[in-house]
Parts: C-alpha cells; sequence; structure tokens
C-alpha cells in the first residue's frame, strides 16, 4: 500500500510537471498565458491537469478507488511538488 501510494504521487508529479506533457497540453490549447481569457469549464480543467492536489486526488481516486488514499496521494504529490 504504501509502494502504490508513493508511486500514484510521483505518477502525479510527472503528469504535471514533465515536459513532454507540458508540451501536448499546450498543444491541446492550455496555455498559462492565456489562462485568463478561458471560460469556467477550460477554466476548471486547466487547474485540474496542472495542480499536483487536484490532478493527485483524481488520479488517486481513479486508481485506488479510495477517497482516504487519494487525498494522502494529492498530499504527497503536492509535498514533492514543493521541495522540488
Amino acid at each position: 500500500m504504501i509502494i502504490k501510494i508513493i508511486g500514484l504521487s510521483c505518477m502525479t508529479y510527472l503528469f504535471v510537471n514533465s515536459e513532454p506533457l507540458i508540451l501536448i497540453k499546450r498543444g491541446l490549447g492550455f496555455r498559462e498565458e492565456e489562462y485568463y481569457d478561458y471560460g469556467k469549464i477550460k477554466g476548471f480543467i486547466y487547474r485540474l491537469i496542472t495542480c499536483c492536489l487536484c490532478s493527485g486526488f483524481w488520479i488517486g481516486l481513479i486508481f485506488t478507488l479510495n477517497v482516504y488514499e487519494a487525498c494522502v496521494i494529492a498530499i504527497i504529490s503536492e509535498l514533492i511538488n514543493k521541495i522540488l
């Protein structure tokens, strides 16, 4: 269980911060410099894919089907993001 939580936290960090995925997000039209021009739905999706807490919770929930573990994964991925 601990290895799964740490692994999913690291996967979340890579999902949010890795260069290839950032290029894919930009290719899909999610650019930080255009954030204030987004509507409500696109702004919500942008925050979801660029925030370690948001992404960590949903990635954790999808892979574990446990809200408690998803919250722990989100917090650990945010801590990893702050440290690195």
